[in-house]
């Protein structure tokens, strides 16, 4: 009953950030309008519940990072402090989702393990050093590296493109021609080595085989939530492994663990996902496909990264880092409101998770289980 619990409490907190953070990868390919919500959504379902399962193979430094070293060195862990870290963190993202506000699931984990463990053991009973630098450090620097990086990457683009409006890659075998003889006698003859030759266009003139931008933006998608699924998915597990092993009921295997948060995360993201994605595809700023596949392959790339060194990064953070970096490059206006929400939303995120764990915890007790 116990095991059952914990995987009860972790399924729901990998719907809820499912439904929050499924917009993250797909956001741009709906914003540019390359495809519909349904499609766009169905597509980073898929990707990410790749990248959740390919997260029991990938992402062992991830699991080292949440599950062990954030309580002080002599502290004893509680199961209700588990499940309370589990309750608060999950309890902040569903409500977020329901105001329409895109936030991070990793930073709501942070507040919750920071207040529940605060309450439990003591303000000395957190490794605030650890969590800080292994943690808090990565989340805060993230999204400016990605709102940097998409800017630098859009207006090099723009200055090499001179006004080109090019959008397709056309790839074809040439035989080409070697001279032979010299002087007048120059002949010339095909070579016998064929050549893969490529050439931009405009995709109305490209003929098969042809890679347009749509295509490559569609793969950058793809990319942006399989890193999701690979950064999440371990942060969720160490949690859950760590609760499992509290209560002495370390049974399953860890990759039941990551099936479990994978079908949690796709079902919020195919059922929930689409509120989120309307807020970031339209609130924020106009974009076109090449600005979408710019901001989702600087996603993935930061995401992927962090996910193979053990770095925490928000996929929310780093994904909106990216759409702010779009708008950064624009003449016309941007929802200046919407992007403050949206800021107050993170501020906001850490003491209200850890608010939630800590009341959670509380009721815990009350019921009888410390």
């Amino acid at each position: 009953m116990t095991l059952i619990i914990i995987l009860a409490l972790g399924f729901v907190l990998a719907y809820v950030n499912g439904a929050n953070d499924v917009s993250k990868g797909i956001a741009t390919l709906v914003g540019s309008g390359v495809t519909n919500y349904r499609r766009a959504i169905l597509w980073g379902s898929f990707w990410t519940g790749i990248g959740g399962i390919a997260g029991a193979f990938l992402a062992h430094a991830m699991i080292q990072t949440f599950g062990s070293g954030l309580l002080a060195p002599g502290v004893h862990a509680s199961v209700s402090a588990a499940l309370a870290t589990i309750a608060g963190a999950a309890l902040w993202v569903a409500l977020a989702t329901i105001r329409g506000l895109p936030v991070s699931t990793t930073h709501a984990i942070v507040g919750s393990i920071a207040g529940t463990a605060s309450l439990a053991y003591g303000f000395g009973g957190v490794n605030w050093l650890s969590l800080v630098g292994k943690i808090a450090l990565p989340l805060l620097l993230s999204p400016i590296v990605s709102l940097v990086l998409t800017a630098g990457l859009l207006r090099a683009w723009k200055a090499l493109a001179t006004g080109s409006v090019n959008d397709c890659v056309c790839a074809e075998i040439v035989q080409p021609m070697e001279a032979i003889g010299g002087g007048e006698g120059v002949i010339g003859v095909t070579s016998v080595v064929p050549r893969l030759h490529l050439a931009t266009c405009e995709a109305s003139e490209c003929l098969f085989p042809k890679i347009t931008l749509n295509h490559l933006h569609w793969l950058t998608s793809g990319a942006t939530s399989f890193a999701r699924g690979l950064n999440d998915a371990p942060k969720m597990v160490a949690i859950l492994l760590s609760a499992a092993f509290l209560a002495g009921r370390v049974s399953a295997l860890p990759l039941t663990y990551f099936v479990a948060m994978t079908l949690g995360i796709v079902a919020g993201s195919w059922m929930a996902g689409q509120r989120i994605t309307e807020v970031l595809a339209c609130e924020v700023t106009q974009m076109d496909h090449r600005e979408g596949l710019v901001a989702n392959l600087s996603t993935a790339t930061l995401v992927g990264v962090g996910a193979a060194f053990g770095w925490p990064m928000s996929t929310t953070h780093v994904a909106s880092g990216a759409i702010f970096g779009i708008a950064s490059t624009k003449d016309e206006k941007v929802n200046g409101k919407m992007i403050r929400t949206m800021l107050a939303a993170w501020i906001i995120t850490l003491p209200g998770a850890a608010l939630l764990g800590a009341m959670v915890l509380v009721l815990l007790r009350i019921a009888g289980l410390h």
